[in-house]
């Protein structure tokens, strides 16, 4: 995920004075909002209810008035959620990823990259702050806060994904991640029974939705396998999935 700023701004083939009076320019217009969101982040420390942001961040006259530096906008906002992800910040990580997406939701990168942020990045840095266990009972109580923040932050970038699939509702690339998500959440204890069928449908769109749906299309046969549907997993792979495979490519492993 990391950049180097200069290669990124001279891609954009903006002079450096036009992009330091545009950096300007998006501080002075982003001030207002910026203190909503953070004001509305610290209140809701540390059950965040981001699913709310876009409402608070007035966004029909701020893109009115951004026009057509949105993209430009965004990828400063984005920049900055990355320096407060390489600080494990979690509430301002959280909040860029969503007021970038909010700002430039046509940016596929803002809600694929920032879901793996939210849902499988913070989880990680929870686990690494646990001292090692005394005891057996301390083992478990660190086992089931762990499950907690796991299930709470995948849920969030559930969340995220979908607000995503808004604006671009065939992405492959979205319900994959969607799907990805829902069978991790499957494989804690404290699973839902209708994870792994929301994984299994959202593999079947990530597969309806690409002309290569390789992947997606087995991994929904094995879901289904995995749920007792061995009947319903038979008919789609011979008659969805491998009529639609092409011959003589071998990454493909028809046979």
């Amino acid at each position: 995920m990391a950049m180097d700023h200069s290669t990124w701004l001279w891609r954009r083939g903006i002079p450096l004075a036009e992009c330091l009076g545009v950096l300007l320019l998006t501080g002075w217009l982003l001030q207002p909002t910026q203190e909503t969101v953070w004001q509305e982040v610290r209140a809701r420390q540390p059950e965040l209810n981001l699913k709310e942001l876009g409402d608070n961040l007035g966004q029909g006259t701020l893109l009115g008035v951004l026009g057509g530096f949105r993209s430009i906008v965004a990828d400063f906002i984005w920049i900055k959620g990355y320096t407060d992800w390489e600080k494990r910040d979690r509430p301002n990580t959280e909040a860029s990823v969503w007021l970038a997406a909010t700002v430039d939701p046509e940016n596929l990168q803002f809600w694929d990259e920032g879901s793996s942020m939210i849902g499988l990045d913070i989880p990680a840095w929870t686990l690494r702050q646990f001292p090692p266990p005394k005891s057996a009972a301390e083992q478990q109580e660190q086992n089931a806060e762990a499950n907690r923040v796991m299930r709470e932050q995948g849920l969030r970038a559930i969340d995220l994904l979908e607000h995503g699939l808004k604006f671009k509702p065939h992405s492959y690339t979205l319900l994959k991640d969607e799907a990805q998500l829902y069978y991790r959440l499957s494989n804690f204890p404290n699973a839902e029974p209708t994870d792994l069928p929301n994984a299994a449908a959202k593999f079947r769109e990530a597969a309806d939705a690409t002309t290569q749906p390789y992947l997606a299309a087995r991994l929904y046969i094995r879901l289904l396998r995995m749920m007792g549907k061995d009947r319903e997993a038979y008919d789609y792979l011979v008659n969805n999935f491998y009529p639609s495979l092409p011959n003589n490519v071998p990454d493909v492993q028809k046979a």
